[in-house]
């Protein structure tokens, strides 16, 4: 006879005999948007008031979603399937043995699941999470430098706000040039709309980027917030890479301390999308 179960998450539910855990794909599809929403820079506190505008219903007994409730999700291993054991002891709940792993049947992949563990501690550790009216950076931790590799950065000194070679902003090098950032999501949006046209781009890569393309259209609605909500998503799912040249191609070095200059007229970037295995080269938008 089949063990009963006692308890479960509440994006599942037991069955009538209480034997086997059963899939509920509506509740599966919002625990899988919470987790992207993470991934693409959003706090627990903007995404709990995102949920309860457009009234979805809470697993729990309170009718509302929260912080805390959204923040324990995302640590959440049995959203992996995995399940720990635990045991009453002082009046806590403590592990008890191992996880187990695929107790519960999963509503996201583990990929996913990690990234939003990096998302969730550079959030932290910057005292950030978007609440905001608007997403100001929607390439989040997308862009490296094509000169020397590492990151590209969101700054923003004044009203200017532009994309810059972290080492540039750490002083520890490379070329002192920057991309003004309304500049470089207007000629990379411009781009992967003409792009996602072209007949001969490959199928696996012209599904992702419809999805991206009609959340880009969606700017000229009326709900912009959640039109660049979905393009912050979108570019993390969609793509693989993506290099900043904002000194052009042939650059000339400088001092270190030199004052950081704003698009170069040779600046251009590169861009790969899933599923394509080509690297096409961008430039600003109308040049």
């Amino acid at each position: 006879m089949a063990k009963k179960l006692k308890g479960r998450p509440g994006w599942l539910e037991l069955s009538e005999d209480r034997t086997s855990f059963v899939f509920m794909p509506d509740r599966a599809k919002i625990v899988r948007n919470i987790f992207e929403a993470s991934i693409s820079g959003l706090g627990g506190y903007t995404i709990a008031n995102r949920l309860n505008a457009k009234k979805v219903p809470a697993f729990g007994p309170s009718l509302n979603w929260d912080q805390s409730t959204i923040h324990n999700m995302l640590r959440n291993r049995a959203t992996i399937g995995e399940h720990q054991p635990k045991r009453i002891q002082g009046g806590k709940r403590i592990p008890d043995g191992d996880p187990i792993p695929n107790f519960y049947p999963a509503v996201i992949e583990e990929s996913l699941f990690l990234a939003a563990q990096v998302a969730r501690q550079k959030n932290l550790a910057s005292g950030r999470g978007r609440k905001g009216r608007l997403i100001t950076n929607l390439f989040r931790g997308i862009p490296t430098c094509a000169y020397c590799a590492d990151p590209v950065k969101f700054k923003s000194k004044s009203n200017v706000k532009s994309l810059i070679c972290s080492n540039v902003i750490e002083n520890h090098g490379c070329f002192r040039m920057a991309w003004s950032y309304k500049d470089f999501e207007h000629s990379f949006l411009e781009f992967v709309k003409n792009h996602a046209s072209d007949l001969k781009i490959e199928r696996r890569e012209r599904e992702p980027l419809a999805e991206l393309v009609s959340h880009i259209r969606a700017l000229s609605g009326a709900d912009v917030y959640e039109a660049r909500m979905g393009i912050a998503i979108s570019l993390n799912a969609t793509v693989s890479e993506l290099k900043i040249a904002s000194a052009g191609p042939t650059p000339v070095a400088g001092n270190s301390d030199a004052r950081i200059r704003l698009d170069h007229l040779g600046r251009y970037f590169e861009v790969r999308f899933r599923g394509g295995g080509s690297t096409h080269t961008g430039f600003p938008a109308g040049k």
